[in-house]
């Protein structure tokens, strides 16, 4: 069994072939021991922007550009998932995002065009909405 632990706000590096790697964030507990994570990526090679980080001293440091959560990227992962993809070397979690940059990302999936079904189906249930 995995020793990571998984919180909703943290923030992971992990490898995403063929493309590098990526930052994934925790947004909900789906069931069980699973999670539903988005993708945080430079806005240029998103169209999506229901969701825009910028820099400031609100969010963590890593974030230096202008930034975009890609639903369309989500997936849900548990503990031995989320080791499996996690880049050598990189701090677990990397980071942790304020309650409130993670409600602007919840409500971001709620009304995202590119998060799958069955995600904004999780994210409402852990939100207690009907």
């Amino acid at each position: 069994m995995s020793s990571i632990a998984i919180n909703i706000g943290d923030v992971f590096l992990i490898d995403t072939p063929p493309n590098g790697q990526h930052f994934y964030v925790a947004i909900a507990k789906t069931s069980g021991n699973k999670y539903l994570f988005v993708n945080l990526t430079d806005k240029k090679n998103n169209s999506e922007r229901v969701c825009v980080l910028a820099p400031d001293p609100s969010v963590p440091s890593f974030i230096k550009k202008e930034s975009v959560i890609a639903y369309y990227f989500a997936r849900e992962m548990d503990a031995n998932d989320l080791a499996i993809c996690i880049t050598s070397g990189s701090p677990i979690p990397k980071d942790c995002l304020s309650a409130d940059i993670i409600s602007q990302i919840q409500q971001g999936g709620l009304i995202s065009k590119k998060l799958k079904n069955k995600y904004k189906t999780a994210l409402k249930n852990f939100l207690g909405i009907d």
